[in-house]
């Protein structure tokens, strides 16, 4: 499948919202055109096969971004979607100025957590009982851009 990952737009907002539904603590459309307004916020889309795949949705300041949502489409999943959205977001805010990026992650999502491992993030550390539904610990990740 042929990727390319891009500055998310107003118009990707509902399709994102759709693919966030899935997700423990889903972004809603509103919060997505909220977030598209604000000056630190980065946004980012992959598409493939047509449509949008999946979004990511940064804050960048003094030169650190962090992931607040990653997220990709159910069907399109463990098909390298999520990995080349995040190297060409992670790609994008380094041409900005970004030399961290930091990122909280369920413990219990293996998944997540082996795709940021494998994209080169470490553990920074864990922050126990951060998520409330379903109550999980978060681990605390970093990398070097």
């Amino acid at each position: 499948m042929e990727l390319s990952v891009r500055p998310m737009a107003a118009a990707d907002a509902s399709r994102c919202a759709a693919i966030a539904a899935a997700a423990p603590e889903p972004w809603s459309e509103s919060q997505l055109l909220s977030e598209l307004e604000s000056p630190a916020a980065r946004l980012f889309v992959a598409e493939g096969d047509g449509g949008v795949l999946g979004f990511a949705v940064f804050q960048l300041a003094a030169g650190e971004a962090n992931l607040y949502a990653l997220n990709v489409d159910p069907a399109a999943r463990r098909k390298g979607v999520g990995a080349a959205l995040l190297a060409g977001a992670l790609e994008a805010l380094k041409a900005e100025g970004a030399g961290q990026c930091f990122l909280e992650v369920r413990a219990a999502n293996a998944p997540a957590l082996a795709l940021y491992r494998r994209l080169g993030f470490s553990s920074a550390g864990v922050r126990r009982g951060f998520y409330r539904d379903p109550p999980d610990d978060a681990v605390v990740m970093t990398l070097t851009l």
